[in-house]
């Protein structure tokens, strides 16, 4: 859940958290519908303990094709991960963003469709 800048990076990858602006749960680039215009920010931002409940939702209400597709998911961090990708649901038309800044999405629902 940290985000930080690259010259704060461990060794084995993790954040120095003692680096004045490492962050944890940041959410800076992300808009109250839970999509973010960075990857990493989504990321973090998922991770906060009080989404946990919004994520155990969207596992028990995902379709069974949808579902072999988390199933692998061991643990919060890794759903996360799989849930700010960018999907078939942040796209509109297959080849157009939904919200060409904000595509990294870990929320219920997708953007807003586009008007056309």
């Amino acid at each position: 859940g940290y985000i930080c800048e690259r010259k704060a990076l461990l060794v084995n990858g993790c954040c120095n958290v003692n680096v004045p602006s490492t962050k944890l749960y940041s959410c800076d680039s992300c808009l109250p519908n839970g999509c973010c215009s960075i990857y990493e920010y989504c990321v973090s931002c998922c991770l906060q303990p009080s989404k946990q409940h919004l994520l155990e939702r969207f596992l028990n209400r995902a379709a069974i094709a949808f579902q072999n597709l988390f199933m692998a998911v061991e643990d919060h961090f890794e759903l996360c991960l799989a849930k700010c990708r960018t999907s078939s649901q942040s796209v509109q038309h297959e080849n157009t963003y939904r919200d060409p800044i904000a595509k990294y999405c870990y929320g219920e629902y997708p953007p807003e469709l586009l008007p056309v």
